[in-house]
């Protein structure tokens, strides 16, 4: 089984040194288990030549790829029969901004359920959990982009619009705010999607400095609180989770970013015990975005 695995991590890498250092072998070592692999199902897998590193899959090679996927799958699923822990362990990847506004409801309820639920949370970028979903190290991810990838499937949860928020009353509380009426000198940025972006520089000359532009929401907020000046652009969801008692103003914009899409991305090809876990994030998430839903 070690040598299935191997192989789909060369798959990934196409390099046999970083596929060693990955698994923490050496290269000869991952090169013979190849080699036994290849030999045991009579398959040439990869082009490789003496002295180089980097490998190119063959005909068969990309043939091989679904094969040794379910493979995997079932060889995890006889392991997952031998486990006589009730507990359910749940590994979930989600970006910043998702994991103190959407996704801290799901937790919650996640931790009380019963039987026990042992829950990983573990903050990254989209694209590094993309990498960490692939490598089947969480069971599920949240991210904010979609990013092309045969061994994933996203799907959109949640949408939710973008609004201004700051100290200053600027105008009346709900009252809407141009693009044009924002000091882009003032601004605290972030960067939410590459859509945002496009609609960003349509209306402020990219080259102009913000106040401050940041990777957390967490620094927006602590930021805005040093001057009512200072503006940022946030998730509606945002607010709520932050200003409960009312200390910000939000304001919608009469021509608004794109909304925010949240999707949910897991593996194409999910170990069984894998998809209970989906389905019991699910059934919990209906709950979270109903509760979301305008109106409650």
């Amino acid at each position: 089984m070690d040598n299935i695995e191997i192989f789909l991590a060369l798959v990934r890498t196409l390099n046999l040194t970083k596929t060693a250092e990955l698994l923490h072998l050496s290269q000869s070592t991952v090169s013979r288990r190849l080699t036994i692999l290849e030999n045991s199902i009579g398959i040439k897998l990869f082009e490789r030549k003496r002295g180089q590193k980097k490998i190119r899959l063959t005909p068969k090679g990309h043939e091989f790829i679904s094969i040794a996927q379910r493979w995997s799958t079932l060889w995890q699923e006889i392991h997952s029969l031998k486990a006589s822990d009730p507990q359910i362990s749940l590994a979930i990847g989600s970006v910043d901004s998702l994991n103190t506004t959407l996704l801290y409801s799901l937790y919650q309820k996640l931790i009380n359920h019963t039987p026990k639920c042992k829950l990983k949370i573990l903050t990254k970028t989209s694209p590094e959990i993309y990498e960490l979903v692939e490598k089947r190290e969480i069971d599920i991810g949240f991210v904010l982009r979609e990013i092309n990838s045969s061994n994933i499937i996203s799907d959109p949860v949640f949408h939710e619009p973008m609004v201004v928020i700051s100290l200053s009353e600027k105008k009346n509380q709900g009252a809407k705010i141009h693009p044009s009426d924002l000091d882009p000198r003032y601004e605290i940025f972030f960067n939410w999607s590459p859509t945002y972006m496009i609609w960003h520089n349509h209306w402020w000359d990219p080259h102009i400095s913000c106040k401050l532009e940041v990777d957390t929401t967490s620094l927006i907020v602590e930021n805005l609180r040093d001057n009512p000046n200072y503006w940022a652009i946030v998730p509606k969801s945002t607010v709520r989770s932050v200003s409960p008692g009312g200390d910000f103003h939000m304001f919608e914009l009469t021509d608004a970013p794109p909304n925010r899409v949240c999707y949910k991305i897991v593996h194409r090809y999910p170990y069984s015990n894998i998809l209970q876990k989906i389905e019991l994030v699910d059934s919990y998430l209906k709950v979270v975005l109903r509760d979301l839903a305008p109106g409650n």
